[in-house]
């Protein structure tokens, strides 16, 4: 741990969670112990929190060209050791890190949605054996939490976790490799933020993968998000710190069994490093200056702290995903041509209202619908669908063949690829004798 402000190697400052609570109860044993009230530094409100995290997201947005120009001149003067490239895709960060690889095929990712959505298939497609060290951390036999019901709810209690830096480390330990501590694999991190002034880099750590994983790999590749940059060191701990407090009740969302849990880093018989230790940094574009271009331009402002999942309805639906499905990653990956469409979203405003930003997800679902629909047109589906007063007559017209029909499976299936209605789906019956029809006979 580094006590110092500054070292001749890149500043790495973890932060871990600690309980509101011991705050609490610290601050009643004083009062209790007859100390000053005034003593007590007053906990910031939500709402002060959410618009100081505005100010600082939007002066981010304003200067992110300058903010980059500063983070790489900074990091090329201060701290030579460290190699620092920039990419335009995920593509050239993914050629990157198998040139540096040396042979290595075995990476270690924490679970940031920029490498673990962005970076993984790529890294898996090239033949690396990819694993979420943050799922090694811990075993899960039941789920305790089903839903958003489940939820403690701190906020509506007025509790919110506190998020401190724990460790702070100067760049990577280079340990004698004969020492046994290194070994022989790559860890590719995506941090939370990291300041253009004096380039300090924050995690924010709910476990020990990440500090394990800056302690014993070989080569370490900190990934940068372009949305990640902020001015000063302060604005990245309170952007991290940020991460946290709004995430944390949809961190518990994602604690479930693992039913194909694989084998963990500290399970593998990986031999020692046998040569120097070394640190590099990827700053990472992947279509984020894209959205500074046009009308999504308001998702750039999005901290990747998942608090719009914790009440999506539809999240259920992407279980299978091998990263943290948000209903923001949802929107990236449809923008970057990752999803065909975005028609599971309900547009029920969940998401804008539980985000800290009120970044209007549902309105930015559909200008890309929209946009994308002026481009290809609607699908054949989307037009059936879009006649239901049509398909209400024909099923009114055959209403006992209709309904018949509607109970085979050999005609549910085809009738599910043409209009992408699920054929478990339980469908309206159809009546021959309408309303119309009976008000006619009765009025």
């Amino acid at each position: 741990m580094i006590n110092g402000e500054m070292s001749k190697d890149l500043p790495i400052w973890i932060m871990e969670p600690e309980l509101t609570e011991k705050r609490d109860l610290a601050a009643r044993k004083l009062l209790e112990g007859g100390q000053k009230k005034a003593h007590i530094p007053q906990t910031p409100s939500l709402d002060d929190i959410k618009q100081q995290l505005k100010g600082i997201r939007e002066d981010a947005l304003s200067q992110i060209d300058h903010l980059t120009r500063e983070l790489k001149a900074n990091l090329n003067q201060k701290y030579p050791g460290v190699k620092v490239t920039q990419a335009r895709d995920e593509a050239e960060a993914v050629g990157y890190i198998t040139r540096i690889s040396d042979g290595t095929r075995t990476i270690s990712i924490n679970n940031s949605s920029v490498v673990s959505q962005e970076l993984k298939p790529g890294l898996l497609a090239s033949g690396f054996n990819v694993i979420n060290s943050y799922l090694d951390e811990f075993e899960v036999k039941e789920r305790k939490i089903l839903d958003y019901w489940d939820l403690p709810r701190l906020e509506e209690k007025n509790l919110s976790g506190t998020f401190n830096v724990s460790i702070k480390m100067a760049g990577i330990d280079q340990s004698h490799p004969t020492d046994g501590k290194p070994r022989k694999y790559l860890a590719v991190l995506g941090a939370n933020a990291i300041s253009a002034e004096d380039t300090t880099a924050f995690f924010l750590e709910h476990f020990s993968n990440i500090h394990k994983d800056l302690k014993e790999a070989e080569k370490v590749v900190i990934v940068i998000g372009l949305d990640k940059i902020v001015k000063h060191r302060q604005d990245a701990a309170f952007q991290t710190k940020c991460m946290g407090i709004f995430g944390m009740e949809s961190i518990l969302l994602g604690i479930q069994p693992e039913p194909k849990r694989g084998i963990a880093i500290a399970g593998l018989s990986l031999p020692p490093a046998d040569k120097e230790r070394e640190l590099h940094l990827v700053i990472l574009d992947n279509g984020r200056s894209k959205l500074l271009e046009g009308k999504f331009r308001e998702l750039f402002l999005c901290i990747g702290c998942r608090a719009c999942n914790k009440h999506c309805p539809i999240r259920h639906s992407f279980t299978n995903v091998d990263y943290v499905w948000t209903p923001r990653n949802y929107l990236n990956q449809f923008l970057y041509g990752g999803e065909k469409s975005i028609d599971i979203c309900l547009h029920c405003e969940a998401c804008r209202l539980e985000c800290p930003l009120q970044i209007d997800l549902p309105g930015l679902m559909w200008k890309a619908k929209i946009d994308y629909i002026s481009k290809h047109g609607r699908s054949f589906h989307h037009v059936i669908l879009g006649m239901p007063e049509l398909l209400a007559k024909l099923g009114t017209a055959f209403a006992p063949l209709a309904n018949r029909m509607m109970d085979i499976g050999l005609v549910r299936a085809p009738m599910e690829i043409i209009t992408g209605v699920d054929r478990k789906t339980r469908l309206p019956v159809f009546h021959f004798n309408t309303f119309r029809r009976w008000f006619k006979q009765h009025a």
